[in-house]
């Protein structure tokens, strides 16, 4: 079947509406669902608008169960009306209504949809644990040089086997050693020039001088206790 601009229009305002599945919308249209797909693979411009109402859908449909989510979580409020009618006094063929009953009932939360949040959220913290442990460095702890030799050779072939047997990757490794013990030697030197130097400080510091303390006067022994203060006797 030919394409046609109206046709596609209504098909994807359907769409977007999500009044019907695709099959029930070509039917209604009398196209098949082969002229549908092959419509969208020779008009790009009605892939995009049907991709398009997909998404709008989508969002939608997401907007509405978080709406309906939050107040099974909350409870709500479920009004209910009921309405009664009679016949009309004047023209007995229409009726009119005679009263109408509010009735409001307050749902409480749901506790399954409290449990699926809940549950939710414990499996969104359980994938970031192990992404993250995936992102964590290995470490592995060696007790003897031989051991951490093969395992830089095993590295440095690029954690496939028969490295020991490239003379280029042993000699790269022995290289890197090499290096490794010459910035820990060097490392050594300049931390025994610095206590060294720290000694040598404290042997030139001399010796502070302690203040010498003050003599002591020792109270006069009044010889003569009997006098009024003031007065002596002749031989003082």
């Amino acid at each position: 079947m030919k394409y046609k601009e109206k046709i596609a229009t209504e098909i994807i305002r359907m769409i977007e509406q999500d009044l019907c599945s695709i099959s029930e919308i070509c039917k209604s249209f009398k196209i098949s669902r082969k002229t549908f797909y092959e419509w969208k693979k020779e008009k790009p411009e009605f892939k995009e608008a049907v991709e398009e109402a997909i998404d709008h859908r989508e969002d939608v449909m997401i907007a509405s169960a978080r709406i309906g989510l939050k107040q099974l979580l909350e409870g709500y409020v479920q009004k209910k009306e009921k309405v009664t009618y009679v016949p009309d006094k004047n023209d007995p063929l229409n009726d009119v209504e005679k009263c109408r009953v509010v009735e409001k009932k307050f749902c409480p939360p749901s506790i399954r949809a409290i449990k699926y949040v809940l549950d939710r959220e414990e499996r969104k913290k359980d994938k970031d644990r192990l992404l993250a442990s995936e992102r964590r460095p290995l470490v592995i702890e060696v007790q003897d040089e031989e051991t951490r030799r093969q395992l830089m050779i095993l590295q440095e072939n690029g954690f496939r086997p028969g490295g020991s047997l490239n003379p280029e990757v042993v000699a790269a490794v022995d290289r890197k050693q090499e290096e490794e013990l010459k910035v820990k030697s060097e490392g050594l030197e300049v931390e025994n020039g610095q206590e060294q130097a720290e000694q040598g400080q404290v042997m030139e510091q001399p010796p502070v001088a302690q203040p010498s303390a003050a003599p002591v006067e020792k109270p006069k022994v009044n010889l003569y206790p009997f006098l009024p203060p003031g007065y002596t006797s002749r031989t003082d």
